[in-house]
């Protein structure tokens, strides 16, 4: 880690912020040219053990409380109310969790959601040249997002997501908004050519633009000035990011089989491929490719009530460049 000279009449001291600083002040140029991380990145990690569990292939499908942060048409779909929750424990002391509640309107076919996602990392400490550990510094993003969508055919669906976005870094904060947009088709009959059948209703499609018109306006002349200096400012721009996926559900809707591809501004493009099966009906078993990272996971849906069913779903994701692999429940409620 370098260290930066902040006052040389004082005891020579850096702290996590500067570096952050100075890293946000480059990071416009500097991740142009890598494949590495961006703005906006840490609550762009997928929200829904089930969607996780299949890979991340879940544009074409994007049901349930979860479908906003997939696909915003997908919202469309769900008939019913759904809240769910869930918390995640990661590598390198991150942490993540998410609320995403989702409510139809009546016989309408057309859907609203709320959603929120938290990110960060704990133990980063201030820390002197002479290697003394100083007090800890914040590090923490959150998405706020609201969603509606609305079906126009019995086939097409659009759906749009207005996203508010912080992050506070050792007590320098940026804010951003901006929103998402999506598309879905489900068929609702065959084609037919003639005496042969294409199966059309068991196909489902999808594809979604993220974070349209989002970046981070970053001053550091609150902290600079503290320290005797003028401080600097930028606008990190947040990579759009492009997903299409295809769905196709066989055996009676017992086997459901997804594809997706994912674009994004600053990193190479991305495969999702990911299947579920249900053995019973309120048992699910998944599994996935996530980027070459295999995924598994299962999921329990028992119904409590007529009218309220109880949503237990387990995502396992193996890492690579042996980074420890991840576990992510969540659970919900449909009613």
């Amino acid at each position: 880690m370098n260290h930066f000279d902040i006052n040389s009449r004082r005891r020579h001291k850096f702290t996590a912020i500067t570096a952050c600083a100075i890293l946000l002040l480059t990071a416009s140029s500097a991740m142009s040219a890598e494949d590495g991380g961006y703005a906006g990145a840490p609550v762009q990690l997928g929200i829904g053990a089930r969607a996780v569990a299949m890979g991340g292939a879940y544009v074409a499908i994007a049901d349930g409380p979860t479908a906003y942060w997939w696909n915003p048409a997908g919202v469309a779909q769900v008939r019913v109310n759904g809240l769910e929750a869930a918390w995640r424990t990661m590598s390198f002391d991150r942490q993540t969790g998410y609320v995403a509640f989702v409510h139809p309107f009546g016989k309408e076919d057309a859907a609203m959601a709320l959603g929120w996602i938290y990110s960060g990392v704990s133990n980063v400490y201030e820390m002197g040249t002479d290697g003394q550990q100083g007090a800890q510094l914040s590090n923490s993003n959150n998405a706020a997002t609201f969603t509606f969508a609305r079906k126009f055919t019995p086939e097409l669906s659009l759906g749009v997501t207005l996203r508010y976005v912080q992050q506070n870094i050792a007590n320098i904060n940026a804010y951003t908004v901006g929103f998402d947009f999506g598309t879905h088709i489900r068929f609702v009959r065959d084609w037919e050519l003639g005496s042969f059948k294409i199966p059309m209703s068991k196909v489902r499609l999808g594809a979604a633009l993220q974070c349209v018109g989002q970046k981070y306006p970053w001053t550091t002349g609150k902290y600079w000035v503290n320290n005797g200096q003028s401080g600097s400012s930028v606008n990190e721009k947040f990579p759009i990011i492009g997903r299409f996926g295809i769905a196709t559900s066989w055996l009676n809707e017992k086997l459901l089989i997804a594809f997706d591809g994912e674009i994004n501004q600053k990193q190479s493009s991305r495969i999702h491929v990911g299947a579920e099966a249900r053995p019973l009906k309120f048992v699910s078993l998944r599994a996935g490719v996530d980027n070459n990272n295999p995924t598994f996971g299962a999921g329990l849906e028992p119904k409590l009530r007529p009218k309220l069913t109880l949503a237990l779903d387990y995502a396992y994701t193996l890492q690579p460049d042996k980074i420890d692999a991840e576990h992510l429940f969540s659970l919900g409620i449909r009613f």
